[in-house]
């Protein structure tokens, strides 16, 4: 994300765009552990939902980013899975891999 010259954009509030930028970001340099994955996307998620009606471009981005973590990090995705069934929460479907599903 580049900086802002203007000083008021560094402390707005973060959009749901600038939260999967963040997110796909740390995927790429390979940080991302899994109760931040989990904490990212539980919150990206949500706000999607809610704010539904005004962007589809936020769900596709969104599904980019799932899929990057699907490809390039599995077993990642599969511990946040995984730690969602441990602490009660439901993870959306769109967490599992296509073979997974079913039809």
């Amino acid at each position: 994300m580049p900086i802002s010259s203007n000083r008021k954009d560094l402390f707005r509030d973060p959009t749901t765009a600038d939260k999967l930028i963040l997110f796909q970001s740390l995927l790429d340099i390979n940080v991302l552990t899994v109760d931040l994955s989990l904490a990212l996307l539980k919150v990206i998620h949500k706000e999607l939902s809610v704010y539904q009606n005004r962007d589809r471009s936020g769900y596709k981005r969104y599904a980019q980013v799932i899929e990057s973590m699907r490809y390039h990090m599995a077993d990642m995705l599969q511990a946040v899975v995984d730690a969602c069934d441990t602490r009660g929460i439901t993870a959306p479907m769109e967490w599992f891999s296509h073979h997974d599903r079913e039809d």
